[in-house]
């Protein structure tokens, strides 16, 4: 389960001012010529985190540092396209945004491969502060298309309308000092 929020109403937020998802700069067409590179987009594991992809940090196969993260969205696109559906909401944390621009802590790639196969909105799993999300999803939230189902799993199909990790401060706790006279 899932809550799906809307990309463009996700950056238009004002609550919070949301930078620009990290991968948003890679080109449609860097992305097609990366999906192109067959024998080499075949070598990029998206089964695991892009920064766990062995073979993907190897400077061996010649793939330049600039364009590693378009190869790693190209593959996603081609997975998503081949039956492979995404199995992991996007996380974004609204108690993150003073470490990571957007919230997004894991996802920054699948955003970028569902734009690039024309999706305006996709699943996100919530945590943070609950005010901060309450206000989020009026904004931003909406309803999985049906047509895109073949991009996900199913349970990232079934709306949560609000299926929020809150964010749980610990009480402070303060020592108090017994003073014997």
């Amino acid at each position: 389960m899932a809550n799906w929020l809307n990309f463009e109403k996700l950056k238009e937020w004002d609550a919070v001012v949301f930078q620009a998802f990290q991968y948003d700069a890679i080109s449609d067409g860097a992305i097609e010529l990366a999906l192109a590179d067959v024998e080499r987009l075949r070598q990029v594991d998206t089964n695991q985190d892009w920064e766990d992809d062995a073979w993907l940090r190897d400077a061996a196969h010649g793939i330049p540092d600039e364009q590693k993260h378009a190869y790693r969205v190209a593959a996603l696109v081609h997975a998503f396209r081949n039956g492979q559906p995404m199995r992991d909401a996007i996380h974004l944390d609204t108690g993150n945004l003073g470490q990571c621009g957007c919230g997004v802590g894991n996802g920054h790639h699948r955003i970028r491969a569902l734009q690039f196969l024309g999706l305006k909105a996709g699943p996100f799993d919530l945590s943070g502060y609950v005010s901060m999300l309450e206000r989020l999803v009026a904004k931003a939230g909406c309803v999985p298309l049906t047509e895109h189902a073949a991009y996900f799993v199913p349970r990232l199909m079934v709306l949560e309308e609000f299926d929020i990790k809150p964010l749980v401060k610990k009480p402070r706790v303060r020592k108090k000092t017994l003073v014997v006279a």
